[in-house]
């Protein structure tokens, strides 16, 4: 960590391992379990905090090998840090002194092998097992964990206002809040309905840009409300919301709304869908776009009858007067494609508009805290703390994918494309762990989900995004 005047007791400046230790939940927003984390630091600052779970299994020389591979190109994308520590979360140990397992030694020797091969000296070594914690190489000197939670780092951050969770799906569902106690909304039914209406049409241009104009216009609202961004948000009525979410169900509705927000700039991105447009409708491809999923938008007008798109009212109306029209299409340019391809592929060399890009994160949320409001803990150990949310509207997203009829399965999709929206933002923040979750928990609801599995190629082709290398343009919690 960098080293700050010793004047201000609550700014985090480590000095001893259980400090160091400390920073870990906070960094991940929560407590590690069967994990290795590798926590990289240079020039008298932290760099990347890496989590990636235990391996498992019998030894195996080639998983092995992929491993070691993994954690190098890993630590290797942080170019700033020239050391790295490593702490082993593991069950709890026997024995005074504790005996971890067996495993333990072969993930530490793996762990070498892989620095040595990004250029990275090992400065610590550490085991976390139960409520204890000691040195990889003195056994002996066996602390407690409480002394994690008593360390002036840990106080100083729990000061300025950090907090972690006990386990990976609350810190993840709920890393920004939940809905109020007593929420009673119909954004499911909404939802479905504008699912049902606008199925298979979202990738027309002309069906594209007011979809998106009117998310700009929600998401400026939400970010410059004087309110928090749950109530800002719950300040829209069911049938807009539930149009957002919707939305989501088209991968390239869902593309471009995530690069109106890293770049900030809806009129690019819609001379980059307009370019896009004219190249997906000169292919002449039978199995192009066999499997259901649009390969790009298309100029073709998009069928009579739909609904028009809600507009937002005004900021502090309460009347049904409209808010502002759809943008104008700009003319097609080519170098604003290669723009967004860069942007989604994770190899724009700009720093992203995070402020834009966090307020859709957090709308985001929302928005799946009202498609499925019942917390689900994935374990009984973490059913503490419930989140206080309000009742399942109906058509909302079905908690079992077994069950039948055309709603329920627009729900689940709705839902899902919320998560994976929610999984790309996290791909952008370099969050593997994260990334993983909210893509189980879409394809889940949906197997084999086709944008979610995207998501997963696109985080295996570039594990750390470029802007991720520096600490200038990287996203800061």
């Amino acid at each position: 960590m960098r080293q700050h005047p010793i004047g201000d007791p609550f700014v985090p400046v480590v000095r001893c391992a259980a400090d160091l230790l400390a920073v870990v939940p906070h960094t991940l927003g929560y407590w590690p379990a069967d994990s290795l984390v590798l926590f990289a630091a240079g020039n008298g600052t932290a760099g990347a905090c890496v989590r990636v779970d235990l391996p498992g299994g019998p030894p195996d020389e080639g998983l092995q090998e992929a491993f070691v591979a993994e954690l190098a190109d890993l630590v290797g994308h942080d170019a700033l840090s020239d050391r790295i520590f490593v702490i082993v979360y593991t069950s709890p140990s026997a024995g005074d002194p504790p005996v971890p397992p067996a495993e333990v030694e072969g993930v530490l020797a793996l762990v070498d092998e892989a620095a040595r091969r990004a250029g990275r000296a090992v400065a610590a070594r550490w085991i976390v097992a139960g409520d204890r914690w000691w040195p990889a190489e003195d056994p002996a000197d066996v602390q407690d964990v409480t002394g994690i939670a008593d360390s002036a780092v840990n106080a100083a951050l729990v000061a300025s206002g950090s907090s972690y969770a006990a386990a990976p799906r609350l810190a993840m569902d709920h890393e920004y809040g939940a809905l109020p106690a007593g929420t009673a909304r119909g954004t499911g039914r909404a939802a479905v309905r504008w699912a049902r209406a606008g199925e298979g049409t979202w990738h027309h241009l002309d069906r594209l840009v007011p979809a998106l104009s009117v998310w700009a216009d929600v998401l400026a609202a939400v970010r410059d409300s004087p309110e928090d961004p749950v109530p800002a948000v719950l300040g829209h009525d069911d049938d807009l919301l539930g149009h957002l979410a919707a939305s989501l169900v088209d991968p390239v509705l869902a593309d471009l709304l995530l690069v109106v927000c890293a770049t900030d700039d809806l009129e690019g991105v819609l001379a980059a869908a307009a370019m896009w447009a004219e190249l997906c409708d000169d292919v002449d491809d039978p199995e192009a776009g066999a499997d259901g999923v649009p390969i790009g938008p298309t100029l073709a007008p998009a069928p009579s009858g739909l609904p028009p798109v809600p507009l937002r009212p005004p900021a502090g109306h309460t009347g049904r007067t409209p808010g502002p029209g759809a943008a104008p299409v700009p003319a097609p340019d080519a170098g604003e494609l290669v723009r967004l391809s860069r942007v989604l592929a994770g190899e724009w060399a700009d720093a992203p508009h995070w402020a834009l890009l966090d307020t859709l994160y957090r709308v985001l949320q929302v928005l799946g805290w009202l498609l499925e409001p019942t917390e689900h803990p994935e374990s009984a150990e973490e059913a503490e703390p419930t989140a206080p949310t309000g009742p399942r509207p109906a058509g909302g997203a079905a908690e079992d994918p077994g069950q039948d009829g055309p709603d329920e399965a627009r729900g689940r999709t709705v839902l899902a494309g919320v998560l994976v929206q929610l999984a790309q933002l996290n791909r952008f923040r370099a969050r593997g762990s994260h990334t993983a979750h909210f893509v189980r928990r879409a394809t889940a609801l949906v197997p084999g989900h086709p944008s979610a599995l995207r998501v997963l190629r696109l985080a295996d082709a570039r594990p750390v995004p470029l802007w991720a290398r520096d600490r200038a343009t990287a996203w800061h919690a």
